[in-house]
């Protein structure tokens, strides 16, 4: 996909967002919400997409920036990653697809698990490019969450434990369960007296933990900030 179509939104789009948030705002449920903006401005399913992801209500955004902590905050505490959700973003950016920056502040690709399924390829060097960048981090403990119904991920976690074992002086941990975005949480949870953070942009589990960093985000921006649009961020927190 080329730069310009990423790196361009429909004012049409934008107006979207603003109404979707306004009704979020108050209280108003979220399907119902988003039918109904997307039939007021004739939305693709893409765009309908780009608002599910990307937009929420003004309470939520905030407490996720809040959150949001920075690659230096990672040195010496626990990490939960959210492997496959990690992955997926990079593989998105990897083949070339759209990469938004939400209104929480985290990067979100818009066609989830369909990037990775099959493309041994492109996980593994999703995998180079998370372990190099753990490399510059130096956490002191990664967990690596897969969710075990998900294809490949034995595949997946397998090759990421043993990259990271051999790359990274951390202890790594690979975590298989029925229920990833639970186990998550939970995790987050038992280590957040040592200051542990979860490497997700799953907005279910960011709004249960207590400090979130965005690993994806952080890897595609370093490497290639134009592909990443800000339209949507910057609509909600432009300066006066």
């Amino acid at each position: 996909m080329s730069l310009e179509k990423c790196s361009n939104l429909d004012h049409r789009v934008l107006e979207a967002a603003r109404d979707y948030r306004y009704l979020l705002d108050r209280g108003y449920p979220r399907k119902p919400s988003l039918d109904l903006v997307v039939s007021r401005y004739i939305l693709s399913r893409v765009e309908r997409s780009l608002l599910l992801r990307c937009v929420h209500d003004s309470a939520y955004s905030l407490k996720i920036l809040r959150s949001s902590i920075s690659s230096n905050e990672i040195r010496g505490i626990p990490l939960i990653i959210d492997l496959l959700n990690v992955c997926t973003t990079i593989i998105a950016f990897l083949e070339g697809e759209c990469l938004y920056l939400c209104d929480d502040g985290f990067v979100r690709d818009l066609g989830g698990s369909r990037y990775w399924r099959g493309k041994k390829g492109r996980v593994a060097e999703a995998l180079r490019l998370i372990t190099d960048h753990l490399t510059l981090l130096m956490p002191r403990k990664i967990y690596l969450v897969i969710d075990r119904k998900a294809p490949m991920s034995l595949s997946i976690l397998a090759h990421a434990e043993d990259m990271m074992k051999k790359t990274l002086s951390a202890d790594v941990n690979g975590v298989v369960d029925n229920k990833a975005d639970r186990r998550i949480i939970d995790l987050e949870r038992s280590v957040v007296s040592e200051g542990g953070a979860v490497a997700t942009s799953d907005a279910v589990i960011l709004e249960r933990v207590s400090r979130a960093y965005d690993l994806a985000g952080k890897i595609v921006t370093d490497k290639d900030q134009p592909r990443v649009n800000r339209s949507i961020y910057d609509l909600f927190h432009r300066n006066p």
